[in-house]
């Protein structure tokens, strides 16, 4: 009986052993340094991360307009070229303007939640730390059920902490059928829903801003979810970029 129990015991460290120990995001893995070379980390004056973002050419920064709406140029900095952060650097840029989408209004289903950030200077890019998104077509639609992959260093939980290491996380991404029936009715055509079917995978607090990536193109920017985090049957939703390519480039352009 004794020794039933001791292999027992031994049987369940080896296989308490061999389970993960670290999930990320919620339940993503660590990315490799250099593996996402656009995604940026935004910045409070004090260098804590608040949101994610990401690189679309040399001055110009995507991300989420809740992010930076009535925020000051001068509050707010990236860094980049970068998978683990720190307040300390290095690569740190400042703002000179910040261009939230003129339509956004957070109390109505967080429609044309996109906003860029023109940044002083510019970025040398260098092809392996340092690099553009590529962006979708106007109108582009991802066909549901695709996967796509969820990058940033939000909270691995709700009421966890900011993450120091770059995560990602594979997510199905649905249709826009399916996404406005799961969050009952509340989701529009300019949003895109990306997660689980059974939850526990996907976005949560510090991600907002940042981007779903689908065969290298960025589809998706980081907006709302159901708390606690990826609780099912909700999926993440995301601003649909394809919608919105019209007017960032009308923005660049000005």
């Amino acid at each position: 009986m004794v020794i039933r129990i001791v292999l027992a015991c031994l049987l369940f460290v080896g296989v308490a052993l061999s389970l993960p120990l670290e999930s990320r995001i919620v339940n993503g893995t660590t990315a490799d340094p250099g593996q996402y070379p656009f995604v940026v980390s935004l910045r409070s004056s004090s260098g804590s991360h608040s949101c994610g973002a990401s690189i679309i050419n040399s001055q110009w920064i995507l991300t989420a307009a809740h992010c930076v709406q009535y925020k000051k140029p001068s509050s707010i900095s990236v860094q980049y070229g970068v998978s683990t952060i720190s307040s300390k650097g290095p690569n740190v840029a400042t703002v000179k303007k910040i261009i939230w989408h003129e339509n956004y209004i957070p109390t109505s289903r967080y429609d044309d939640d996109v906003a860029l950030l023109q940044l002083e200077g510019r970025l040398s890019f260098n092809g392996k730390t340092i690099a553009a998104i590529k962006l979708p077509e106007q109108g582009f639609e991802v066909p549901g059920g695709d996967i796509g992959t969820l990058v940033g260093w939000g909270l691995e939980k709700t009421g966890g902490v900011v993450q120091k290491d770059l995560q990602q996380v594979d997510l199905k991404i649905y249709s826009d059928e399916e996404c406005n029936e799961r969050h009952n009715g509340v989701t529009s055509v300019h949003q895109i829903c990306g997660g689980v079917d059974e939850g526990g995978k996907g976005q949560c607090s510090g991600d907002s801003g940042g981007p779903l990536v689908y065969k290298g193109v960025q589809v998706g920017i980081v907006s709302w979810s159901r708390k606690p985090c990826t609780i099912a049957p909700y999926p993440g939703v995301y601003t649909k970029v394809s919608h919105y390519i019209d007017w960032i480039m009308d923005k660049i352009n000005e």
